[in-house]
């Protein structure tokens, strides 16, 4: 490590800890025995203290402040962390520590590169790391070409310069952080996969499917359910129509009402659905509730068991809701598209008849935000 090093990652790193001021640094010269016997059975500036009063030459003095420079430069290159000083523009200036141990990288590799470029970390949580402020990041992942590592980051401004440092994690907690975000990315890649199962019909099922999704999981959100739950209604949503696939085409976009016939055929979707679904056994239980149910009514006059109130389940509720609010304000080829004040008004008559009459008021004051619509609900209570 070079002297400019030491200076700078003294005065940067350590500028709140109390170390001695220092002299210009000179090349240091042999002590007496004396002289480093007594450093090595002498710790700090005692130790130096000592020295300077056994020396009775000279040059002395500059010994002295050289050997504390030289004891800071040990100090540095002992540390188990990588030091690391950035400039404004995040580019490193100079490094120290355990730099070349934990990333294989030597200083001059590093100098005038960008450190980001190495680190992977959720930005979205950390949108300024490392450029500004103070802060720490326990679970950023270290890439080189030579090393891959989670480490912690800790850095603070100094100045116009950012200081910080990097240190590895246990091999247990890298362990569960690779192993997490390989089930990110697994659930991630199959949240793509079920969207794209359910919108493979046709595009109007696809826009139908975007929004009923949006719709589901922010009603999900509004009545509490944890995070597992509103995955399986988001899914749920997506899926809920999979069993129209079986459905001849004439009938799904017949212009004018179905004859006796062709709603039998329809009525027959939640089940087909779930027969598909049973090729899928990873899904979880609310999801095929979801597409079983999605047609039942708070009344017990839904199909296809004809199921009442809290029987229902959750999740079908939540989808009973949002799929009528959307097909009322979309276009079908049988109807044009409701004004939302129009199909909010259809929500709040069948609220306790069609709808559960709770997710309802949430779906309208909340999700939809027409909150001065609250007293209508209270008069229907």
């Amino acid at each position: 490590m070079s002297l400019l090093t030491v200076a700078l990652l003294r005065q940067f790193m350590f500028e709140d800890l109390d170390f001695p001021p220092h002299a210009p640094i000179r090349k240091l010269h042999a002590l007496p025995a004396t002289g480093l016997r007594a450093v090595d059975a002498i710790s700090g500036a005692a130790a130096l203290d000592h020295v300077a009063a056994s020396l009775d030459v000279p040059q002395r003095r500059h010994e002295v402040r050289s050997t504390e420079a030289n004891l800071m430069q040990v100090m540095l290159e002992a540390q188990p962390q990588a030091l690391f000083l950035l400039d404004a523009a995040g580019l490193i200036l100079e490094v120290g520590g355990a730099w070349e141990t934990l990333t294989g990288l030597s200083a001059d590799e590093a100098r005038g590169r960008p450190l980001l470029e190495w680190l992977r970390y959720d930005r979205a949580h950390y949108p300024a790391a490392l450029r500004r402020g103070h802060g720490t990041l326990e679970d950023a992942e270290l890439l080189t070409r030579h090393a891959q590592h989670v480490v912690r980051v800790i850095w603070a401004e100094r100045g116009p310069m950012i200081a910080g440092s990097l240190e590895a994690l246990k091999v247990s907690a890298q362990h569960a952080f690779k192993l997490n975000e390989r089930l990110n990315h697994t659930e991630r890649a199959l949240d793509e996969a079920i969207h794209l199962l359910g919108v493979s019909q046709d595009a109007w099922q696809s826009e139908h499917i975007r929004r009923i999704v949006d719709f589901a999981q922010r009603l999900a959100g509004a009545a509490g359910l944890g995070p597992q739950e509103v995955r399986a209604v988001r899914w749920g949503a997506a899926l809920h129509d999979i069993g129209k696939a079986r459905v001849p085409q004439e009938i799904l976009h017949k212009p004018g009402p179905l004859n006796a016939l062709e709603y039998e055929v329809i009525l027959q979707h939640p089940l087909w659905g779930v027969q598909v679904l049973a090729e899928l056994p990873f899904l979880p239980a609310q999801t095929v509730d979801a597409v079983r149910h999605h047609h039942e009514r708070w009344d017990g006059n839904g199909y296809p068991l004809g199921l009442r109130e809290q029987a229902i389940p959750l999740v079908a509720r939540i989808m009973a809701i949002v799929d009528v609010f959307d097909a009322l304000t979309s276009v079908r080829p049988y109807k044009p598209a409701w004004p939302y004040q129009d199909a909010v008004e259809h929500l709040i008559r069948e609220s306790g008849r069609q709808f559960d009459p709770e997710l309802t008021q949430l779906f309208v004051c909340e999700v939809l935000g027409f909150n001065h619509l609250l007293q209508r609900f209270e008069a229907e209570d």
